[in-house]
């Protein structure tokens, strides 16, 4: 349940920006597996029950190869906020990650001879996790930095910032065979919570407000072994690592780019896959083709990113449901009501009014 001492700072979230929503960033759904079910327990929450508010789908979540748009995932993240009022949401969700969290990432780490070679390869494989941001390690004489870049701004990104950043504390204290901390803890964003909180996770100094996010340390650090270290395993993990660096933008981030290109172009009219192939370089048949061997075909993306984006509009009271329609390329109003009944079971209407009361 919600700490009590947060009690006085419960409040609603603040919705995702459109950046976010037209983005292509992703985020594994392996990840989304490994912390949902005991953040849904660790606030006395249904499972079921967010994942249809936020839009979310059992097929959207459950494949662990898969990528789920980060702006999904930011919406499920934001409705258990507005359902517990808990701002240390982020800190709370760190605290979970395990090495399946992380899948080949995190087991390619945990193979890692020590804590220098661990953070080369979190570096160099992140992406497979999703398109989050960049992480880059800095040295400064004896003094370590590894910092976490965001490249989305507004105050929901506090949530997503301390979520990396107490799962990399979390991961790497589970690692070492000695009980360490480091040095400090930095956030770009004012505290919301109190001190204790963050204290509780990292176990060190935290400065908010310090314009960037991520963690320093003594560089004597990095020579620390990792009690899981194994040759054969960190061998392995490499190269199927490499291998799905390789694929990731031609097959495993291509349906995300592709929504992306979709909410992008949707204001236009009938999104067409001709377009959108065009925009990311590709023939119709090849787009065609490599959406086919994802299993999905270009009209259910079309009906997937209209699905989600029509949540995002209709929580905005000051957009208008000609404009909603509009914005998410119908033609008409009424094609509009009839696809959001199917989607929710309801007129765009009664799901406004709903919202409200």
């Amino acid at each position: 349940m919600v700490d009590p001492r947060d009690k006085q700072l419960r409040g609603g979230p603040q919705p995702l920006d459109l950046q976010l929503t037209l983005s292509a960033s992703s985020v594994s759904a392996a990840y989304l597996q490994s912390l949902l079910p005991k953040l849904a327990q660790h606030y006395g929450l249904d499972l079921n029950t967010l994942l249809e508010r936020a839009g979310l789908s059992a097929q959207d979540w459950q494949d662990p190869e898969a990528l789920v748009p980060l702006f999904q995932a930011g919406a499920l993240c934001l409705e258990i906020l507005r359902v517990s009022g808990d701002h240390g949401l982020g800190l709370v969700m760190g605290a979970l990650v395990q090495p399946r969290s992380y899948q080949v990432l995190g087991y390619a780490v945990m193979s890692s001879a020590n804590l220098g070679e661990a953070i080369d390869r979190l570096i160099r494989y992140e992406r497979l996790v999703g398109k989050l941001g960049s992480t880059q390690l800095l040295r400064d004489g004896e003094r370590c930095r590894l910092q976490w870049h965001c490249p989305f701004k507004g105050d929901w990104t506090r949530y997503i910032k301390e979520a990396a950043i107490a799962g990399w504390v979390t991961f790497a204290r589970a690692l070492l065979t000695d009980a360490v901390a480091p040095a400090q803890v930095c956030f770009d964003h004012p505290a919301l919570i109190p001190p204790q909180r963050y204290a509780e996770v990292f176990h060190c100094p935290v400065l908010m407000n310090a314009g960037w996010c991520g963690v320093e340390f003594d560089a004597q650090l990095l020579s620390l072994p990792l009690h899981s270290a194994d040759a054969g395993l960190r061998k392995l993990m490499d190269a199927q690592a490499a291998q799905l660096l390789q694929d990731f933008e031609q097959t495993t981030n291509l349906v995300n780019e592709v929504r992306a290109q979709i909410a992008q172009t949707l204001p236009n009219g009938e999104p067409a896959l001709e377009t959108v192939a065009e925009r990311l370089q590709l023939t119709p048949r090849a787009l065609q083709h490599r959406l086919k061997q994802n299993g999905v075909a270009f009209k259910e993306l079309v009906d997937s990113v209209r699905r989600a984006l029509v949540l995002h509009y209709l929580r905005d009271q000051q957009t208008s449901l000609q404009d909603t329609a509009f914005l998410l390329g119908f033609s008409e109003q009424s094609a509009f009501s009839r696809a959001f009944r199917r989607w929710h079971g309801c007129t765009p209407q009664q799901y406004r009014k709903q919202q409200r009361d």
